[in-house]
């Protein structure tokens, strides 16, 4: 089995040491992501504003590895601070109306993330069936 490694492209953050996805049989891993620009810097906001960027960079590497967003099955969200939790749900509810199409999700909080973000996701895809 092949393994194919997304490291860069087309509004893609960039600069660093490891891979934003690998991909092997029908399974994708995506690199955990905050809210970044392309250039691979911090783009500080609301909770709203980061968990929206970051999500946009997991949709935009997705794609860019060959997958789509709704094969994406499991997301872990970690926060920086678990009070924003509720705040992650009404966002997640926005994202996903209809409950048949919503990944997995695992959410904690850690003591740090890179950059001071506020929330960084990672992705787990499969293609569909």
């Amino acid at each position: 089995m092949s393994i194919e490694r997304t490291t860069s492209g087309p509004g893609l953050p960039a600069g660093f040491p490891f891979s934003l996805a690998s991909a092997a049989g029908d399974t994708c891993f995506i690199s955990g992501m905050p809210a970044l620009n392309p250039e691979g810097k911090y783009q500080e906001g609301t909770f709203v504003e980061e968990v929206t960027l970051a999500w946009h960079n997991i949709a935009t590497i997705t794609e860019a590895a060959g997958y789509t967003v709704k094969e994406i099955l499991y997301v872990q969200c970690v926060v920086a601070d678990i009070a924003n939790y509720g705040e992650l749900n009404d966002w997640w509810r926005s994202q996903f109306p209809d409950l048949s199409t919503v990944p997995a999700r695992f959410t904690f909080q850690a003591g740090a993330l890179p950059f001071g973000a506020k929330i960084e996701i990672q992705a787990v895809a499969a293609y569909g069936h």
